[in-house]
């Protein structure tokens, strides 16, 4: 004969057995389910490159925008442009890198504060450019400035002395007069650079 209290501690284990594989089918079915329904964000991405600040260095930007190009899930780059310009070596480094990722995947640039110089140009290789109208963009040039103390130091009676191998070693030294030729020399540069 059954006891009323055997008869709630089997009823109890059964409630808990049943409970136990009710939760393990739920599990077991909604991980077959989740296999057939496509997990929403894993296609389409788009890739984020950030470019700002002085523009000195590319080997971070020209690598994000070549992981971006590998990857199969990303279907466009963004270029967000915040920068004054920077160095001509890393902005040409980064444009030619844009002008590689063109036609393998869509590539814009996003204006941001300010877009000038390198910054302009990184840009002007992307298939289309956005900006607001407060943006600050333009400005492509390369510029070469060099300060002349000459004067001050003959005013407090500074003499400097300059030994030197090579004609131009001392070229853009604050401390003497450029020469017409050496105004030659950099001028040919700084439009060799542009």
């Amino acid at each position: 004969m059954k006891t009323e209290n055997s008869e709630k501690k089997m009823s109890f284990a059964k409630r808990f057995l049943f409970s136990i594989l009710g939760i393990l089918a739920l599990i077991g079915m909604s991980s077959i389910i989740s296999k057939w329904i496509p997990k929403q964000g894993a296609e389409n991405r788009i890739g984020i490159v950030e470019i700002t600040g002085l523009i000195q260095n590319s080997q971070v930007i020209v690598s994000q925008i070549k992981k971006f190009r590998e990857d199969k899930r990303i279907r466009g780059i963004v270029l967000r442009i915040d920068t004054p310009g920077g160095a001509v070596g890393p902005s040409q480094e980064i444009y030619d890198e844009v002008l590689n990722t063109r036609g393998k995947k869509v590539i814009y640039a996003s204006m941001g504060t300010l877009a000038a110089s390198g910054g302009y140009y990184i840009a002007s290789a992307t298939d289309q450019i956005f900006a607001n109208a407060g943006t600050l963009t333009g400005s492509i040039g390369v510029i070469m400035a060099f300060s002349n103390v000459k004067k001050l130091m003959d005013k407090i009676g500074l003499q400097p002395e300059v030994i030197k191998a090579g004609e131009y070693k001392d070229l853009g030294s604050p401390v003497r007069d450029m020469t017409k030729k050496e105004k030659n020399l950099l001028k040919n540069v700084v439009t060799d650079v542009h």
